[in-house]
């Protein structure tokens, strides 16, 4: 990676884990000339969005590709004994 584009993605990365809507470190970044790749796991489709709407303020001029999924939470259907 370029150093500015190790640039970008340090400042992306800074705004993701500032930001009170977002928190998160754990989001991988890659970023090229026109666009920049964000992938990882997020508890609700909320902060997923909220992720998105953070990179499009920090990087207005590069493309969005949004690759973050939601994790899926289940209640158990049996409950677990304990020893």
């Amino acid at each position: 990676m370029s150093e500015e584009r190790e640039h970008v993605a340090a400042r992306l990365r800074d705004a993701l884990a500032t930001d009170r809507r977002v928190g998160e470190i754990e989001l991988e970044l890659e970023v090229d000339p026109s666009e920049v790749v964000v992938r990882g796991t997020v508890p609700t489709e909320e902060r997923r969005q909220a992720i998105a709407e953070v990179l499009a303020d920090a990087a207005p001029d590069l493309r969005l590709r949004n690759e973050v999924t939601v994790a899926s939470h289940r209640e158990p259907r049996d409950e677990e004994a304990l020893p």
